[in-house]
């Protein structure tokens, strides 16, 4: 039985959760060795490094090879405009945080018949499923 890409693509975002909140536990880990009674104080400020970590992981995963850990996975690309730099691959980021921000908002599309969410309608990208014999 063959997944749609929807469904491939829902996978790959719980696969991407999954990745994101092992970083987190390690890096808040290692945050609370050297911060000890700081965090418990400021749990803003422990947001904003995670936060920080997730993009990091993120950014330099589209920036070299286009694929994260979850998209090596199920398959997929992400495939960025021809002028990508630096500043794409933030704003990417920065659009799918606020995306996710907003209840998964830029995320429904697929669920609606689009192909590609909403950020990367916006910055004229795309993620292509590589397939493989």
């Amino acid at each position: 039985m063959q997944l749609s890409n929807a469904a491939r693509l829902y996978a790959c975002l719980f696969y991407e959760l999954i990745t994101h909140i092992t970083l987190w536990f390690v890096v808040t880990f290692f945050i609370s060795l050297f911060f000890h009674s700081e965090i418990a104080q400021n749990s803003n400020f422990l947001r904003f490094i995670l936060w920080i970590i997730s993009g990091w992981y993120c950014i330099y995963s589209w920036s070299h090879g286009g694929q994260t850990l979850a998209m090596k996975a199920w398959r997929f690309k992400l495939i960025p405009p021809k002028n990508q730099s630096f500043q794409f691959f933030l704003f990417r980021y920065l659009l799918a945080s606020l995306g996710a921000l907003l209840i998964l908002a830029f995320y429904l599309n697929i669920l609606f018949g689009g192909k590609q969410f909403i950020h990367d309608l916006i910055l004229k990208s795309k993620i292509t499923y590589i397939q493989t014999s």
